[in-house]
């Protein structure tokens, strides 16, 4: 195969890109084009087509989209590779692995400081493998039932005694629950923009070492408010609609959860942030009793193993369960402006760091 890769063009190639994205993740995707593309507020994405030399045809595509990022108390601008795609006729190493190396371009230009990937398999390990480059870290789904039904449904025969087993196992697990976790806190819901004060509390929330993703005020607006198909970001595209909580202490805003109640009943945390880990996980707490309100099965999230979510999900009961994603990380020369802030950082990525 006689394959060239050559940079995209958001607006000339927009068609050509919506079509190869449409074949590879389902229609509404143009959709999706501007609100991932342009108006970022990160800034505009970088693209590239893998095309077949024999006929000019586009046969894979990548994406690196521009995200802001905090290392301890600093802000760089960072980036995440999304949109990998490579047709099956072309679907080997060589091809994936020229693919995936470009999109290290925008850190080798100091476009940004580093770009990472989050492959969610050992086979999407495989060019970072044949690149030399190791994961920085783990990610790991954490979950927590509300209900037995499903449980006991794939794992015994229905018959007239089945109904008091599970009846007797949702009650253990609605008394396991905890209660009262954090004091004299403030917690509703919050509907519409998002001010100010949640770009403070971004400034606010700074752990020597930690690499994280923004949560200023504009990045929050993007993510929650202007995504105009939130279901395409769900697992296997279901709909769903953020649900957001703030904490206040004093009237002061001290943290806030987003999550989802997805139809078929289980509820995804996408963030949970704030300065304080006691208001944190009453926070989650809260989510927890809203999303049984509405009936939901099951509430999961993910984390690497050196987030700040690791303790919370233990102390209210989350079990951890397979792994969701690696992180993939690179930062071109050694003067990597990340190792000018820190000599070691910790990876403490969530939802909302792998979720694009």
């Amino acid at each position: 195969m006689n394959l060239g890769i050559r940079p995209v063009s958001l607006i000339h190639d927009r068609a050509e890109m919506i079509d190869i994205l449409n074949r590879s993740f389902g229609a509404s995707q143009e959709l999706l084009f501007d609100w991932r593309h342009l108006e970022n507020p990160a800034g505009e994405s970088w693209s590239w087509f893998l095309y077949d030399k024999a006929n000019l045809a586009m046969v894979g595509m990548a994406t690196v989209f521009p995200r802001i990022m905090r290392v301890g108390g600093k802000t760089l601008r960072g980036g995440q590779v999304g949109e990998f795609i490579v047709d099956v006729n072309y679907r080997s190493l060589g091809p994936a692995v020229k693919l995936q190396r470009t999109t290290f371009e925008p850190v080798d230009r100091g476009n940004i400081a580093f770009c990472y990937d989050c492959p969610p398999h050992d086979q999407g390990m495989s060019t970072f493998v044949r690149l030399g480059i190791r994961p920085s870290c783990n990610v790991y789904r954490y979950a927590i039932p509300f209900r037995s039904d499903e449980y006991f449904a794939k794992r015994i025969d229905q018959g007239f005694w089945t109904k008091a087993v599970v009846a007797a196992a949702n009650m253990l697990l609605r008394a396991s629950a905890t209660k009262g976790a954090a004091r004299n806190i403030e917690i509703q819901r919050h509907a519409g923009r998002f001010s100010d004060e949640f770009s403070d509390l971004d400034d606010a929330e700074h752990v020597p070492g930690t690499v994280r993703s923004s949560r200023n005020a504009d990045v929050l607006n993007w993510r929650y408010v202007e995504d105009p198909v939130v279901s395409v970001n769900l697992p296997g595209r279901a709909a769903g609609t953020y649900q957001i909580l703030v904490a206040r202490r004093r009237g002061e805003l001290a943290a806030f959860v987003a999550f989802l109640i997805q139809p078929e009943g289980a509820a995804m945390l996408v963030d949970l942030f704030g300065v304080d880990s006691e208001v944190k996980l009453g926070l989650l707490e809260a989510a927890l009793d809203a999303s049984r309100t509405e009936g939901a099965s099951s509430f999961f999230g993910i984390c690497s193993e050196e987030s700040e979510l690791k303790p919370i999900f233990k102390a209210l009961g989350f079990r951890r369960r397979e792994r969701s994603a690696q992180v993939v990380v690179y930062t071109g020369a050694v003067d990597c402006p990340i190792a000018q802030i820190e000599p070691r950082v910790r990876w403490a990525f969530g939802q909302v760091e792998v979720m694009l």
